[in-house]
């Protein structure tokens, strides 16, 4: 057995072999792959082929939709590479460097610097980066990442480990056997070519959108451009241009660039707060959460611990108890913070040399909630004493001591020597944190590993409700759980299968439920919640599963992340309401004209390039990235059918019965644009008001700004003649205002019934 591992030559030799372990397909969201996704999209093609078309017929001015097209893929690459490379910064910080021996000396290495052979040591937490075999050591592993197993299995000399499960007990070294393509975590990940598809409503919504515009634009745009072409005195330019201002309107665009950028711009202004995002999409279910479930170790506390006591049954067996936890602790290489504080205490000023022969070592791990050695004298155990005996007046002793302390028994064969007495060390800022979460309606739960009294009286100092309601799930043989979440606060004495079975009930009462965490314990928990929130401090393991890492540990920073969703969401959900808008409205109008043989109020799509930048683009990125972290009170789908459709069918009649009354000569034909955009201008003006409420300096601003646009564009000689508006006569102003007027009228009236219809459809959904 060779535990020297290789040497620097060797390792030079795997590296020119292409041995090395440089293939990960967790983080392939490359630069190349960032500009192809925003480049090549159905509305990006469908924008080319219109613009070709304009190009032919020689319209050239009526091109400019295809410079915005393009500005706003530039905006959301360029957005979306500053976060990648802020992310993977961060990733370089949080990634853990795992240690290998090479020439007889342990040292770390990146991950992408292993090379086929090499010796690793792994211990608690960690997870395994590449397959390996075990050298030396007996270890318990956790393979549900791979296999769906939740139970933990040992390992012992000979047996193999599979890359992406990881440690539960125990320490070992291990050979790395298969790197990079060759592991099978990698082949897993390159089988299924990228990570899955986010669990996310906004992103389900929006490729909905997508797809079906897409199959509709084809077929409406011939038959539009026939229906066009039967018209009499058209051109085939006029009936090109025409049919492109109708398609261009159908295509909400940027909507999914502007969500990427949103996304994207979260994710830097998070990382300020060193908070790794490691699914981008985890933003959105941030803003929906309204349970948190916080593992005490790393939230509540700091994770740190002091020895209190140590406190033999007899007082002169003092000595006998401080042997066998000194004993315990110089074969423990857990290294959590029960370990720490009383190595500190015990080990740390003087050498132990134990006077008894070590046959077998047992490593803690959190479904024992024990360690021991097994000697040649006697077998020594240290842990919560429910777990290590049954004996009703044993546990009685250990429920005498105080209650504000973890309380670690320590038992030789059937006797219990004693007790040593430790103190979380409580974070200054968890009782602001918790009343944060009250205030803004998220509901807390504790799960916790510790026992009963230690949680509670940590609960109440930092003014968790209800920490009466609390329950040791030690105590129970068949636990109802979806009866327990609703009926309990505090879930002590949980292992780790229970943890994640609590988060599935109460997910199953229909919560949107964060998970924090920071140990292997946390993992499965951390996985079955809706977005999870790992400690930086915390193991590996944790780090990895989780879609947020607290870098700086501080648990100050939920908050502001919690925030940080809101805002994303809240303001999406109204610039969304600006692009589907238009989308409605002008869907159904492409639909009619078809059918109707009348003048289309919009005959280019230079027309529309000004409504869509004044009324759509510009106020759509203002209150997309205004500060705004209110609770979300309505749901998105039923917030976007209260104002988009009834915007869009208000525009559709509006529309509809302008160009009837000019097809009979009501008003003359050529005012007929300049009156449709007037009066659509006023539609979607009055939708922003609305979706603007209540107004403060930024929004006013914005509603003045837009305006002014609008009139600039009218007045300005050279804006006047490329927009083609002419000024109306006193018959065409008067229609104009009343057409406003009325349009306003039948816009309540609609908002009114829509709201009614989507409160009935939408009752039962969170979307």
């Amino acid at each position: 057995m060779n535990l020297t591992g290789l040497t620097e030559k060797q390792v030079t030799e795997k590296i020119q072999q292409g041995k090395v372990n440089q293939a990960s397909y967790k983080n392939q969201n490359t630069i190349k792959k960032i500009i192809f996704r925003n480049s090549f999209t159905v509305f990006n093609f469908v924008n080319l082929i219109l613009a070709f078309m304009i190009f032919i017929v020689g319209s050239y001015k009526n091109l400019l939709f295809i410079f915005i097209a393009i500005a706003n893929t530039l905006i959301s690459i360029v957005n979306e590479i500053r976060a990648k490379k802020t992310v993977d910064k961060m990733r370089l910080v949080a990634e853990q460097k795992p240690t290998v021996i090479r020439d007889g000396k342990p040292f770390q290495v990146d991950q992408d610097k292993i090379v086929e052979g090499d010796l690793l040591v792994y211990s608690l937490g960690d997870q395994i980066i590449v397959d390996s075999q075990i050298e030396e050591g007996v270890i318990e592993v956790n393979e549900s990442f791979i296999t769906g197993e939740q139970d933990n299995i040992e390992k012992h000399p000979g047996d193999k480990l599979i890359s992406g499960s990881f440690i539960v007990s125990g320490t070992c070294k291990a050979t790395a056997i298969a790197v990079g393509t060759a592991s099978q975590l990698n082949k897993i990940e390159a089988s299924a070519h990228t990570i899955k598809t986010a669990d996310s409503k906004l992103f389900k919504l929006m490729n909905n959108i997508v797809k079906y515009i897409s199959y509709s634009l084809i077929p409406i745009g011939i038959l539009l451009f026939l229906a066009r072409l039967r018209l009499p005195n058209i051109t085939t330019e006029l009936a090109v241009t025409s049919t492109v201002a109708s398609l261009i309107n159908m295509i909400p665009e940027g909507l999914i660039l502007l969500t990427s950028s949103v996304l994207a711009l979260a994710t830097i202004r998070l990382s300020q707060r060193q908070v790794l995002v490691q699914d981008l999409y985890s933003i959105e279910t941030l803003a929906r959460v309204d349970c948190i479930a916080l593992d005490k170790t790393g939230t509540l506390t700091t994770g740190k611990m002091t020895v209190k006591d140590i406190i033999p049954i007899e007082p002169h067996n003092k000595n006998a108890l401080e042997n066998a936890l000194k004993l315990i602790l110089s074969t423990d290489t857990a290294n959590n913070a029960t370990s720490i504080a009383l190595k500190q205490k015990l080990l740390k000023s003087t050498k132990f040399e134990p006077t008894e022969q070590i046959i077998e070592t047992f490593p803690f791990s959190s479904d024992r909630k024990y360690s021991g050695v097994k000697t040649n004298q006697a077998t020594y155990l240290m842990g919560a004493l429910e777990f290590i005996t049954k004996d009703k007046k044993l546990l009685e002793l250990e429920k005498q001591q105080p209650a504000n302390y973890r309380v670690i028994s320590v038992v030789k064969d059937d006797q219990l020597l004693g007790f040593a007495l430790l103190e979380d060390e409580l974070r200054n800022d968890a009782k602001n944190i918790i009343d944060y979460f009250y205030k803004n309606d998220v509901n807390v739960k504790i799960i916790s590993g510790d026992n009963l009294a230690t949680v509670q009286k940590i609960a109440e100092q930092t003014g968790v409700k209800n920490a009466d309601r609390a329950v040791d799930l030690s105590t129970l043989k068949t636990p109802d759980y979806n009866k327990l979440v609703q009926e309990y606060t505090i879930f002590t004495r949980v292992k780790p299968t229970e943890k994640k079975r609590l988060i599935k009930a109460l997910k199953k009462q229909g919560n949107t439920v964060a998970m924090t965490g920071d140990g292997v314990n946390d993992i499965l928990a951390m996985k079955e919640a809706d977005v999870s929130i790992s400690i930086g401090e915390g193991s590996d393991a944790a780090r990895r599963a989780s879609k947020l890492v607290l870098l700086n540990s501080g648990f100050e920073s939920v908050p502001s992340i919690i925030d940080e969703g809101r805002q994303s969401i809240n303001n999406l959900e109204r610039s969304t309401t600006l692009f589907l808008a238009k989308t409605v409205y002008a869907s159904i109008l492409a639909v009619l004209f078809i059918f109707i043989p009348f003048k289309a109020p919009f005959e280019s799509p230079v027309e529309m390039s000004l409504l869509n930048f004044a009324c759509i683009g510009f106020p759509g990125l203002i209150l997309a990235l205004e500060h705004n972290t209110e609770r979300i009170k309505n749901r998105f789908a039923k917030n976007i059918l209260e104002y988009s459709v009834p915007v869009g069918l208000t525009i559709s009649i509006a529309m509809l019965t302008l160009a009837t009354l000019a097809h009979f000569g009501i008003f003359e034909q050529s005012e007929l644009p300049t009156i449709a955009i007037f009066v659509t201008f006023a539609i979607d003006f009055a939708l922003i008001y609305w979706i603007s409420k209540p107004l403060n300096p930024l929004r006013t601003s914005l509603l003045v700004v837009i305006v002014g646009i609008m009139i600039g564009a009218f007045l300005i000689p050279f804006t006047h003649n490329f927009f083609d508006f002419i000024f109306l006569t006193k018959n065409g102003f008067f229609i104009t205002v009343i057409a406003i007027a009325i349009s306003i009228f039948i816009f309540e009236i609609f908002k009114h019934l829509m709201k009614k219809v989507s409160t009935h459809l939408f009752d039962q959904t969170k979307i």
